[in-house]
């Protein structure tokens, strides 16, 4: 048994039945009122623009690619690809899309990020070899096999960018992610498309696995930094995309100094607030 779940059952022998129960399904209640009031709720009153006034490098060329190898993404992918990606360009980076299919964005992603990045490309048909000829470096390969991206990663310096634009279904997105996550460079960023459907898998396996970024006690406290905190900074949903950005630094620990010394805690009408911001610094 993995040490994170010895130290789960632990902490589940820690709280009373009844309080697990209440916290169950005070957590099923809020996911089924969450996931209510965003089927339901209104337009805003001033509807945003359809497009937005500047175009993105990516989507000019995926615009300007009239001919030759094909570009196949949806139109809002290119906006959050220059929001997270723009940093790396003109710099010394590696970046692996998983999906080749005609080889188009490989040469986008030449475009976008400049001659001093090396790209990688990884399809499971090995007619996506002949896309070496113009200098990608390709890899043909199952993303759902974790003893194929073992062997991959022994060949493969350290990774900035990663792309799954691959076989798109759970298993495959899950163990890709296991697989790379730990090896992507600090600061780096991850990128998952086409996650089709509010219930599919993968969404669950994310929450799952950045849920613990916020097991942090309360701001009389200090808490260490967990492996977690030291590998994901955050997570952004997008429409079908999920990017998750590695940590470039992290603190040893969490807390929540005080500044100044006027502590109005009557201003609190929960007795427990008062209690809390009542209590002496720590420290």
């Amino acid at each position: 048994m993995q040490a994170s779940a010895r130290r789960l059952i632990a902490r589940l022998h820690l709280i009373k039945p009844a309080r697990f129960i209440y916290r169950a399904v005070g957590f099923f209640r809020y996911f089924a009122l969450g996931y209510r009031y965003g089927r339901q709720i209104a337009a805003p009153d001033i509807a945003p623009k359809e497009t937005p006034d500047v175009v993105s490098p990516l989507e000019a060329f995926a615009r300007e690619n009239r001919e030759g190898p094909g570009i196949w993404k949806w139109e809002h992918y290119y906006d959050v690809y220059d929001r997270h990606l723009s940093r790396f360009r003109g710099k010394s980076i590696g970046i692996l899309e998983i999906g080749v299919l005609g080889g188009g964005s490989l040469y986008m992603w030449r475009d976008y990020f400049g001659p001093d990045a090396r790209i990688y490309g990884l399809d499971i048909n090995p007619a996506c070899k002949e896309l070496e000829k113009d200098g990608f470096e390709i890899f043909v390969g199952d993303q759902g096999d974790p003893e194929f991206w073992k062997r991959l990663l022994r060949e493969v310096p350290m990774i900035d960018v990663v792309i799954d634009d691959g076989g798109h279904r759970p298993h495959q997105q899950v163990v890709t992610l296991k697989s790379l996550l730990p090896h992507l460079r600090p600061g780096g960023v991850y990128i998952c498309e086409d996650i089709h459907g509010p219930f599919q898998p993968f969404h669950s396996f994310v929450d799952g696995l950045t849920r613990s970024l916020s097991d942090i006690s309360g701001p009389h406290e200090r808490t260490p930094a967990s492996s977690l905190h030291q590998q994901v900074a955050s997570v952004h949903h997008y429409p079908i995309l999920t990017v998750i950005e590695k940590t470039i630094s992290c603190p040893p620990t969490f807390e929540a100094p005080r500044f100044g010394t006027n502590w109005r805690t009557e201003w609190y009408q929960d007795e427990s607030r008062r209690r809390l911001f009542s209590r002496r610094r720590s420290g």
